[in-house]
């Protein structure tokens, strides 16, 4: 079904109501755009402070959601860049690749860069001259630093052995036995530690305060067979830990320079480490897009404005530099609008300010589109919240499925086209009745 369909059905439902009465593997270029040519001119409570925006009596609507469009983004993200952990080379070719895309079609850009503190530190394990993306378990106090030395087995070889080598361990658990781990390697004069992580243990540990750490970098176990191989020829790895507060970026897109967000549509591009993140957040990213491709092809509209955040991955960190600045400056939207795992299920989840999640539903509902009301579950954030944080009214867009995400089964193959065009063209909808109420219409 259209959305131009879906549109008109949804407008004659809601007009009806009001008168018996009295919302390939390479980096690829973008898209083809097909807009105009116009120049660029952790968890919180969601709160009842939104607006009650009342439907418009007619919208033209010479866009629709396009589901293959998506999916390019969807496989540029996941599958040419991979994971996308804030601070690495990945994330910076992701926010180019992002930010080209908006500029494609005619919006003015800006990347916002941004350093954060957090104990989520990028590493790396290069193998035969291929780069394996981890995690350091090294606390703050450790500098950033590199290490290089040949591989060998932990408790296969007596200690002296290690002096100048770099002990490669299979995690049993993500408790103590890392921290014993490493006590062991540095008292033996190993110049690093790589620890692979067993698929059914979390992918963090305990931080290794010493400010005199050897760099201790958690792997994941598909990249088990690699370093086996690397020990059973002796094979020279390199190991490195990044900064303890990384530069990441987020990417905003305009109308024109300077002009005001009214409606602010949304979603985080960076993953966890081992993560492909088709799920999480390719999926949401390129909804964030393509919306932003539909609502461009009349022309840009006045108040709509469009970001993807980074470093949600590590505390939200991104979405709320970008909040708070704006809050400093005066330029809060009046709606921030979340797209975070949005590729899975049945029906479309709507999670924020009570009055604008009630109004989605009977919105999508009146068009045909499966919808509900939801929360986030104990433990679970994401970019919104920190719009709600500066009283910012929310809607929160969701397929509600978090089997999947943070793992390296995070993969293009689990995403469903038909689900994520459903979500797509729900907040199509949803944001033309927002923008025509708030910002005086598509």
């Amino acid at each position: 079904m259209t959305f131009r369909l879906l549109l008109a059905i949804a407008l004659a439902a809601l007009l009806a109501t009001a008168c018996s009465d009295g919302d390939s593997d390479d980096a690829s270029t973008p898209p083809e755009a097909t807009a105009s040519s116009a120049s660029p001119a952790d968890a919180a409570t969601p709160t009842e402070a939104d607006t009650a925006a009342a439907p418009p009596s007619a919208i033209d609507a010479p866009f629709d959601h396009d589901i293959e469009r998506a999916m390019e983004h969807v496989r540029v993200l996941s599958v040419a860049i991979g994971p996308r952990v804030s601070g690495s080379q990945e994330a910076r070719q992701t926010v180019a690749y992002i930010a080209d895309v908006f500029r494609s079609y005619g919006y003015a850009v800006e990347v916002m860069e941004f350093d954060y503190k957090t104990r989520f530190r990028a590493a790396t394990v290069t193998v035969n001259g291929e780069t394996i993306e981890g995690v350091a378990l090294n606390g703050l106090a450790t500098p950033p630093k590199s290490a290089e030395g040949r591989a060998v087995e932990v408790g296969a070889r007596r200690s002296a052995s290690f002096s100048g080598s770099i002990p490669v361990r299979n995690r049993n658990n993500p408790g103590y036995g890392d921290v014993l781990a490493y006590m062991e390697a540095d008292r033996n004069e190993a110049t690093g530690l790589v620890i692979v992580n067993q698929a059914r243990w979390p992918f963090y540990g305990f931080p290794i305060e010493a400010a005199d750490a050897i760099p201790v970098v958690l792997v994941s176990h598909t990249e088990a067979d690699r370093l086996t191989l690397a020990v059973e020829d002796g094979a020279t790895i390199t190991v490195s830990i990044g900064p303890g507060r990384p530069m990441a970026a987020n990417v905003i897109a305009r109308p024109a320079e300077g002009a005001s967000c009214n409606i602010l549509a949304g979603g985080h591009h960076d993953t966890v480490a081992a993560a492909p993140g088709a799920i999480d957040n390719a999926s949401g990213v390129a909804i964030v897009l393509e919306l932003a491709r539909a609502f461009a092809v009349d022309g840009l509209d006045e108040g709509l404005c469009f970001a993807t955040f980074g470093a949600e991955e590590s505390g939200l960190f991104g979405s709320a530099a970008l909040a708070r600045g704006w809050e400093e400056s005066g330029e809060l939207p009046e709606v921030m609008v979340n797209f975070d795992v949005t590729a899975r299920g049945e029906a479309v989840e709507l999670i924020g300010s009570g009055r604008l999640v009630g109004q989605a539903v009977q919105l999508l509902s009146d068009a045909g589109i499966p919808s509900f009301p939801s929360a986030l579950p104990q433990g679970y954030g994401s970019d919104h919240q920190s719009f709600v944080d500066v009283g910012v009214p929310v809607l929160y867009f969701s397929d509600g499925d978090v089997s999947l995400i943070h793992t390296p089964g995070d993969v293009i193959a689990e995403v469903e086209p038909v689900a994520v065009d459903r979500i797509g063209d729900a907040a199509a909808l949803v944001l033309s009745v927002l923008l025509a109420e708030i910002a005086g219409g598509p």
